[in-house]
């Protein structure tokens, strides 16, 4: 996985014909929401074992490294202009300790299908920063297809009977503002996308993110003792280091660097589907009428705002090696 993420960003130079760069798009997007589909799951279990504040410090120290071992064996590595090294700090708080923080200890005081539910706020939320950031255009015909897909989650996570208990409140809006950190952060990334690859940016934002939270570990007691942490736990975190961050990320922007910000966030309303038959595939989760009517909105929803047509300044990104 994490090869194919680092092929993704460098074979996107040499991309040929704009059906060959949709290709790879879609297979980018598709892997994306797979890998994103578990994070729910395994985020749950893993801060259920060892805790948020241990879960994301473990994760992100480990991404680091790995991400910063791949840059440093990476033959044609780009350098980052002075300029930009604050807006990769910046977008590192965005991504590591605010929407992972946040998202971490919402989800301790709530439940996974909750944050599937309000995870399927983030492409209306990048929607509307688009249109004031980036200039996108097609709003009304936007609208519907967002609209469409949210209703499908809605009918797919009542199905899955989405909890209405009001002590996961505090979870939940915690959640929510991991919601619009995340949203600031693709709209973020945009213009940086105009000017380095994918796995440059993911691994400074990752790196300059995790350098903001290290203070952290001198809380005593934040990270147990290694030893007493068990296979599973370990097992929750290498997903999430791996699959989640130094994979799932890259390929995000990857297709962000090539789509509008709104289509690429709309895709995050196939999560709940891919949750729910990766549920079934574990625990032989059964699914109702409405699992079904949900999933064939949603596909209906990602389908009608990825035929509009892009316009405005979001469509103006410029492939790597033809920036400088």
């Amino acid at each position: 996985m994490v090869h194919s993420a680092v092929r993704f960003a460098k074979t996107s130079a040499r991309e040929g014909s704009p059906i060959d760069q949709k290709k790879r798009v879609i297979v980018a997007l598709v892997l994306n929401q797979i890998l994103s589909s578990g994070t729910h799951l395994f985020a749950k279990a893993t801060l259920t074992a060892i805790g948020p504040l241990a879960t994301a410090l473990l994760r992100f120290i480990c991404a680091s490294v790995t991400l910063l071992l791949f840059e440093l064996l990476r033959p044609r590595r780009e350098r980052v202009a002075w300029k930009d090294i604050p807006k990769l700090i910046w977008l590192g708080f965005l991504v590591v300790p605010a929407n992972q923080g946040l998202y971490l200890f919402g989800l301790s005081q709530s439940t996974p299908s909750h944050a599937a539910f309000l995870y399927a706020l983030t492409p209306l939320v990048v929607f509307l920063l688009a249109r004031r950031f980036l200039d996108e255009g097609g709003a009304r015909a936007k609208l519907i297809g967002i609209a469409a897909a949210f209703a499908g989650v809605a009918l797919i996570l009542v199905d899955r009977g989405l909890a209405r208990e009001a002590q996961v409140l505090r979870g939940d809006m915690l959640i929510l503002l991991a919601v619009f950190s995340w949203a600031a952060y693709t709209i973020g990334s945009k213009r940086l996308l105009e000017r380095y690859d994918p796995m440059t940016v993911t691994t400074w934002v990752i790196v300059g993110g995790t350098a903001l939270c290290l203070p952290a570990i001198l809380i005593p007691g934040t990270i147990p003792p290694l030893r007493s942490i068990g296979l599973p736990a370990w097992g929750g975190l290498a997903y999430l280091t791996i699959g989640t961050s130094v994979v799932a990320y890259p390929l995000w922007l990857y297709a962000l660097r090539r789509l509008e910000a709104s289509k690429v966030a709309i895709t995050t309303n196939a999560q709940p589907v891919l949750t729910s038959v990766l549920s079934w595939f574990l625990f032989q989760e059964k699914f109702g009428p409405a699992f079904f009517a949900g999933a064939a909105l949603i596909l209906i929803g990602v389908s009608w705002v990825e035929i509009q047509k892009g316009t405005g300044a979001a469509m103006r990104a410029r492939p790597v090696g033809q920036t400088r």
